[in-house]
């Protein structure tokens, strides 16, 4: 703890940058009476007239991290707010199924070896990547799912922020990031720091929410990834691969499916409607029943995987799949 409140007073800078009215991709001034793109949960949502990054008008500050991912984000249902998990680690399976499937496309892009994973969580990931050969680290702001993955895993999960760890240069092969860089304060302080830990030729793999999805621009502001509470920046596939661009060659683009339990996919369809009793209804009574621990394998083409290398002086351009 004490480390991590040292991490969050170091932060305020980085906090302070990302908040003023100015692109963290391209640096564009955003006009402060620019209407927002959706308002929505009490916040708004800019749009860089000048790149396309979409993101909250006002970021949290580091201090503000804590509660926001208090113990109730991983567990949380029954009073209408959809915008965490019902209960992240009864998903335990799920999780361990989808780290395997990221883990086969990994394996396609680098050999096994050192492996930082940021916004760990309970290490999930973690531990499958571990079974499968690789010598893992973590990294994540929740004290619960951190000392929870360190006692119940035995894993090395450092309780901080990302931006403010003191990891040495060059001192990793791979670099997973699974649904974080949208938490994120400053993407492109993330995206730098995982490039100056990754060895030259070391992989950097990631998950987010991709805005540009048929079905988040069908949905608008009920896109279920918009949860501005929890969410900060929401990317497509043309802004990510901005950010990587100067350190990182991208290997490939997809839209991978993952596994969900019934629990938590009526528990996210209150994220689309968030007043409907009926909803809220309909997942406590599935989360009271074995039902719920069903697990779908599901896809609605709206949440993105990349692969990037590192860039090095004796790297050779590779195409990008798609």
């Amino acid at each position: 703890m004490k480390y991590l409140r040292q991490s969050l007073a170091t932060a305020r800078d980085i906090t302070s940058a990302t908040s003023a009215m100015q692109c963290n991709l391209c640096d564009a001034p955003i006009p402060g009476d620019q209407p927002p793109k959706w308002r929505k949960d009490g916040y708004e949502i800019v749009a860089c007239r000048t790149c396309g990054l979409l993101f909250r008008r006002e970021l949290p500050s580091a201090d503000d991290l804590l509660s926001i991912y208090a113990s109730d984000y991983f567990d949380h249902h029954g009073d209408g707010d959809a915008s965490g998990y019902s209960d992240y680690l009864s998903d335990a399976r799920e999780h361990r199924l989808t780290a395997r499937r990221r883990l086969s496309q990994l394996a396609d892009a680098t050999d096994p070896g050192r492996l930082l994973d940021v916004g760990s969580a309970a290490g999930f990931f973690m531990a499958e990547a571990r079974s499968a050969g690789w010598e893992v680290q973590g990294i994540d702001i929740s004290p619960d799912m951190s000392a929870w993955g360190r006692e119940q895993l035995d894993l090395d999960i450092t309780n901080g922020l990302f931006q403010t760890a003191d990891y040495p240069a060059a001192s990793f092969d791979a670099v997973t990031m699974w649904d974080y860089i949208e938490h994120s304060i400053n993407p492109a302080a993330d995206f730098a720091k995982a490039a100056h830990v990754l060895r030259p030729g070391g992989t950097l793999m990631l998950s987010t929410g991709d805005a540009a999805a048929l079905v988040a621009r069908l949905s608008g502001q009920r896109w279920h990834l918009l949860t501005p509470r929890h969410h900060n920046f929401f990317f497509t596939v043309d802004t990510l691969t901005r950010y990587l661009e100067n350190d990182f060659e991208l290997l490939s683009v997809s839209h991978p499916s993952a596994y969900y339990s019934l629990r938590y996919m009526t528990h996210k369809l209150g994220t689309m409607a968030p007043r409907s009793t009926t909803v809220r209804r309909l997942a406590d009574w599935i989360a009271d029943r074995p039902l719920g621990e069903r697990s779908v394998r599901f896809n609605l083409g709206d949440i993105v995987t990349l692969i990037g290398r590192r860039r090095d002086s004796h790297s050779e351009r590779v195409p990008v799949t798609r």
